[in-house]
């Protein structure tokens, strides 16, 4: 049976299905969830990170909670994620990286990525004198390997584990908001990035040789500031990806206007909305490909809920009762246990 679990702004909520109906259940309503990921092999198992009051995990599927995370030296948790042996990174406002190899009891700081020579240049623009790990994505094929978006500024890596850390390359963007590997496409990075908003055109972003050098394969995204991507499970050449207007709009949802892309291969990219709300007053809905299923996506707006089974060819809207309130929220990520 599948259940969502994503962060909107106000609290965490988990969607399920029980004696036939779809139902959403309200978590942590107390603090500010941000990001949130689920132990793979172990769908009772979620952590969750807020902005201000640190880290939580459930042991039983959001029944209960319980802080952990003591050793990390910051309140806000902005990014959080799980490699392939089951250990936890996490990243903090400022930016720094925490990994736990014991399913989260104790953390141990891998220290060095604020010394990087970028680093003077980083700054998250809403507040100029701080910045923050957006996303972390341990690659499938190396659990030692990982890459780190520093909002706003750069994307960084590490090749040992965190222990020493690669500074951005001149051709990288600046402001990747999410970031994919593929386990059968060894090298291969796909990068939803904010870049487009100022130049557009690099709104999204591939490297096939771990960051190395990159490319910016545009045509027929006519939004540029994108928010999320997904890879489908079995074809790496299947991409899907959410974008809006430029940031300025964010939080008028009046002026707001989000839709969904579609690519494959090297094709152009093309919008796939059916069944999905207007683009006006949309949030840019994060993406999540299925685990298990060839051509399922999932995505989360402030409007609902939405599944495809065939590579966005069409959208079903998950029947749950959707809150008003979650309509001028902006969920903020998701996973999906099926």
């Amino acid at each position: 049976m599948t259940t969502y679990f994503a962060t909107m702004e106000s609290c965490a909520i988990k969607i399920s299905e029980r004696n036939g109906r779809w139902q959403i259940e309200r978590h942590l309503e107390d603090t500010l969830p941000l990001c949130i990921v689920s132990k793979p092999k172990d769908p009772l198992t979620v952590y969750v990170g807020t902005l201000d009051d640190g880290l939580f995990r459930s042991t039983d599927g959001g029944a209960s909670w319980e802080a952990v995370g003591g050793e990390i030296d910051s309140s806000r948790i902005t990014a959080l994620a799980i490699d392939r042996d089951g250990r936890i990174w996490v990243g903090t406002e400022p930016s720094s990286i925490y990994r736990s190899d014991d399913d989260g009891e104790t953390w141990t700081e891998k220290s060095g990525i604020s010394e990087l020579p970028s680093a003077a240049e980083w700054s998250y623009p809403p507040r100029p004198e701080t910045h923050n790990v957006r996303w972390i994505e341990p690659d499938p094929t190396d659990s030692d390997r990982a890459s780190i978006c520093i909002e706003q500024g750069a994307l960084v890596q590490t090749t040992d584990g965190g222990e020493t850390w690669i500074d951005r390359v001149p051709e990288a963007p600046r402001d990747v908001h999410q970031l994919r590997m593929h386990s059968a496409a060894p090298g291969r990075l796909y990068a939803a990035t904010g870049d487009g908003a100022e130049r557009p055109g690099k709104g999204y972003a591939e490297s096939h040789d771990h960051g190395e050098t990159w490319n910016y394969p545009n045509e027929g995204m006519e939004k540029q500031y994108l928010t999320s991507v997904a890879v489908d499970v079995k074809d790496p050449d299947w991409v899907i990806a959410s974008a809006s207007t430029t940031p300025k709009h964010i939080d008028d949802f009046d002026a707001l206007s989000s839709a969904v892309y579609r690519r494959r291969t090297d094709g152009s990219w093309e919008k796939c909305m059916l069944g999905m709300p207007d683009e006006v007053g949309l949030t840019p809905p994060t993406v999540v490909a299925s685990e298990q299923v060839s051509g399922r996506f999932t995505a989360i707006a402030n409007q609902g809920l939405f599944r495809t089974d065939d590579y966005g060819n069409s959208w079903e809207e998950i029947a749950v009762k959707w809150p008003d309130e979650f309509t001028e929220q902006h969920p903020r990520a998701c996973t999906v246990i099926e």
